[in-house]
């Protein structure tokens, strides 16, 4: 039985530690990225479009490569 207590305190722990972790690389992403796309031009709409693309996308793929990819293109045929 205490083992059983142990892990459930385990791992409600690290799932809150995941938590934390994966909101702060959301935001830490989102605010990296928005920067360099206005640094590169892009007004601010359009960045955040790309970027929130791009954190979805990436989460999907696990690639960043992919995803700059996948929402330039996106970001490209959506302003014509």
């Amino acid at each position: 039985m205490r083992v059983l207590c142990l892990t459930v305190i385990l791992l409600t722990g690290c799932g809150s530690m995941q938590e934390g972790f994966q909101k702060g690389f959301d935001k830490s992403f989102a605010e990296s990225c928005r920067t360099e796309a206005m640094k590169k031009g892009a007004d601010q709409k359009i960045a955040d479009k790309y970027c929130d693309c791009a954190l979805a996308r990436f989460k999907e793929t696990k690639s960043m490569e992919a995803a700059t990819q996948f929402c330039l293109a996106q970001v490209k045929s959506n302003s014509k």
